[in-house]
């Protein structure tokens, strides 16, 4: 019998790295702590609603807007510990200096708690306030609207209920457990069209004759966190789409959008208690608006009886209903867990438009990247184009990466070369541009990478690389 040497280098290779794994030691875990709170941030008087080209007055509270918080710790045997408070919020984006506020309030209540491993997101709701009276020039100025609160005023109502929420979540941690689920749900759409010319236009026509195709990828995946108490019921949940909250852009009303209708939902399939803390992951070019096939989506849901948000609410709780069961299988009290706060420079754009709004500082950027056994999640401030998320899960170690954009600062979009050459909005005015979109990429894979956390993580995740289908040896 003729062996085949390909067959034979693959399998040499793949028992020398099965004894590479196997010499390492095991990683070190620790019983996990978990905490949850939220918050009403929905503002008391009217406000100016930020997210579109046009001055808009809240004329009623349709739902709540909500700051939702999870507090997680682990102490080892030896009383090393690791601490994160996460919290996610149903507005437009993060400002740097609302997130120190947040910080220093903190700070005052919870010595024990290092500030700088809190981390705040938004879910780019287009239906409340926002945070500084300058950050969109005049485009939304208030000061002679008689009895319409001012950004500001918003901004630091904001930033004390937030810090409240941090310091419930942080008291209320008891011993818990932890475990993962993937689902799917169609709610982001790439919603930019390309036409033969070469350009693109953000929600542009795709009845025209010269249209070319949608420009970019789609991620349909539901990532999930599952967290449960002592008795294995489901506390709370973290719910990662790669799409923002923006169904419902348009109304002269506050509203979470989306995601109000999720919590409703899964509050009345499976606990009406429980916390729901929702993740906008890497979505710069995405929506969920529809480009194509909008009849036949339309007659669907009035078949259903049900509104665009309810049959994205539809879509997002089935995924976690099916996951859950599963999830539940696998629950970690004692979890190897990690959290880094990187400060990074990127570069500057090379020819830098400036957007119509005010942008943080990228020098740094702050990026949070957390392990949670053979989970990692990881933050940034832009409302980041989708290939670089998909760059950074694929190349990246972990079983499951959760991605998170619009965290703790508010940087603009950050597009890819592709979308530049293609212009429109979105991708003709940023800060940060392509080269530094990878370098963003690079530097967030490298603080995945188990070796970071020291000797807590040894021996999770270095030889798995997510890079797809395997060569077929046979």
């Amino acid at each position: 019998m003729k062996l085949n040497p390909v067959v034979c280098a693959i399998t040499l290779l793949s028992c020398l790295s099965s004894l590479s794994v196997a010499n390492e030691p095991a990683p070190t875990r620790s019983p996990l702590s978990v905490g949850w709170s939220a918050v009403d941030i929905t503002p008391n008087k009217p406000v100016a609603l930020v997210g579109q080209l046009h001055k808009r007055i809240s004329q009623r509270v349709l739902d709540p807007l909500t700051a939702t918080a999870l507090a997680l710790e682990t102490k080892g045997a030896d009383g090393q510990c690791e601490q994160a408070i996460l919290i996610s919020c149903d507005v437009l984006y993060i400002r740097k200096s609302v997130l120190d506020e947040v910080r220093s309030l903190v700070r005052s209540q919870l010595p024990e708690f290092d500030a700088d491993k809190l981390a705040l997101n938004a879910t780019h709701t287009h239906t409340g306030p926002g945070f500084t009276d300058a950050d969109f020039g005049t485009l939304y100025d208030v000061s002679t609207d008689e009895g319409v609160m001012k950004a500001s005023e918003y901004g630091r109502f904001f930033a004390e209920k937030v810090a409240q929420a941090a310091v419930s979540a942080w008291r209320s941690r008891k011993a818990g457990g932890m475990s993962w689920g993937l689902g799917h749900a169609v709610v982001g759409m790439n919603r930019r069209a390309r036409y033969f010319d070469g350009s693109a236009v953000m929600y542009g026509a795709t009845n025209r004759p010269d249209f070319a195709g949608v420009e970019g990828y789609e991620d349909h995946a539901v990532e999930m966190l599952f967290f449960w108490d002592g008795r294995q019921k489901p506390s709370g949940l973290v719910i990662n789409i790669a799409c923002p909250s923006q169904e419902t852009e348009g109304l002269n009303e506050i509203s979470a959008d989306f995601w109000h209708d999720v919590r409703e939902e899964l509050r009345k399939r499976i606990a009406a208690d429980l916390f729901v803390l929702p993740q906008c992951a890497v979505a710069g070019d995405l929506s969920p608006h529809l480009l194509f096939r909008s009849r036949a989506e339309q007659a669907m849901m009035q078949q259903r009886g049900l509104s665009r948000r309810q049959e994205i609410a539809r879509r997002i709780v089935n995924a976690v209903e099916e996951a859950m069961p599963l999830a539940q299988q696998r629950i970690e009290t004692d979890v190897a867990f990690g959290h880094i706060v990187a400060r990074v420079n990127l570069p500057p754009a090379k020819s830098v438009e400036a957007p119509f709004y005010t942008t943080d500082t990228i020098a740094p950027v702050e990026l949070h990247v957390l392990r949670l056994g053979d989970i990692a999640m990881a933050t940034n401030p832009f409302e980041l184009y989708l290939d670089y998320g998909i760059r950074m899960k694929a190349r990246s170690p972990a079983m499951l990466t959760l991605l998170v954009q619009l965290s703790c600062q508010h940087c603009g979009y950050l597009p890819t070369a592709k979308a530049v050459q293609g212009g429109g909005y979105s991708a003709d005015k940023f800060v940060v541009g392509p080269e530094g979109g990878q370098a963003l990429v690079d530097e967030t894979l490298r603080q995945i990478d188990a070796r970071q956390f020291g000797a807590v993580f040894k021996g999770i995740g270095r030889n798995s690389r997510d890079g797809g289908r395997k060569p077929d040896t046979g």
